[in-house]
């Protein structure tokens, strides 16, 4: 009797325990659903699958709102309008499929220019694209020596993001003389696309605009206009700049540039009285490599009728 009363307690205390671990695991609410990705180009076809077997009762939906029905999603000549997340429904409304599409084109080559604002220690690379991609779009950025006989060594021009559109070459010895490829690849879910652009160190010198333009009246309808190097060139004593004023007043385009200037301040006379005008300054190389450098920010002054 003993015996058959622990058996019974025993069977009682285990119809508990499993009907309690039953709530448990009913009440768990149903695990997400990983979300897939899906990259697509504008204008293009796609059918997106709803892929649990079922195929009947099905529902799909945009961002929340009903797009369609069925076991497939036909998309025809996609705009950005179709981008978000699709999710397809069984009849009881369970989410059976989770699919985040993405819109945008493949990378075109990019379009590349290089310039030096510190002779002759650092490049700078930038690039654009058209069309802009649109998708995430990383870029690998090497360049190497045209001139090696050999296998040439490749190195990495700097960036501080994968998807940067600038980067910087520096680090190793840049030989003015010495003609070096830059490549620059671009690479997303659709594609990838490269330039290779050769240069030539001394035709890319572009300083940074001088900096601290200051402008002074002085007696006799005279302008004194002082500036500094742009901090950026790395050594104006070895390699000195040459500089450009211009003054305007009204239409920037009405040019009245003058130099080129070997030092840091000129003076003009025979200015007419009572204008204000706007004067600006820009630098190159002194022996005139490259290109000059952008226009400073203007700074104005207006001369006394006295």
């Amino acid at each position: 009797m003993y015996v058959k009363h622990c058996i019974g307690t025993l069977i009682v205390l285990i119809a508990f325990f499993c009907q309690v671990w039953s709530q448990e695991t009913t009440n768990e609410p149903p695990k997400q659903r990983p979300t897939k990705d899906i990259y697509l180009g504008i204008g293009s076809w796609a059918d997106l699958p709803c892929t649990d077997g079922i195929s009947e009762g099905l529902q799909w939906r945009r961002n929340g709102s009903l797009v369609g029905s069925g076991p497939v999603l036909n998309i025809r000549n996609a705009s950005l309008g179709d981008k978000g997340i699709y999710t397809c429904h069984g009849p009881n409304g369970d989410t059976i499929e989770m699919l985040h599409l993405h819109l945008g084109y493949a990378p075109s080559p990019p379009e590349v220019q290089c310039w030096i604002p510190s002779y002759p220690l650092k490049a700078l690379c930038s690039w654009t694209q058209t069309p802009d991609p649109l998708l995430p779009t990383h870029y690998i950025t090497t360049y190497w020596s045209d001139s090696e006989e050999q296998l040439p060594a490749v190195h990495s021009c700097q960036k501080q993001r994968e998807q940067d559109r600038q980067c910087v070459v520096e680090g190793v010895d840049l030989n003015p003389d010495t003609q070096y490829l830059v490549n620059i690849t671009a690479v997303n879910a659709l594609g990838s696309a490269t330039r290779i652009l050769s240069i030539s160190l001394e035709d890319i010198v572009k300083p940074d605009p001088p900096v601290d333009v200051k402008a002074t009246a002085l007696p006799g309808k005279k302008v004194q206009v002082q500036w500094a190097p742009p901090p950026t060139w790395t050594d104006p004593v070895t390699f000195p700049l040459k500089y450009k004023v211009h003054f305007y007043w009204g239409n920037p385009n009405l040019d009245s540039t003058l130099g080129p200037y070997e030092t840091d301040s000129m003076v003009r006379s025979g200015l007419p009285a009572g204008r204000t005008y706007q004067i600006r300054v820009s630098a190159m190389d002194f022996l005139g490599y490259g290109l000059s450098s952008e226009w400073s920010d203007p700074v104005s002054i207006t001369l006394p009728k006295s």
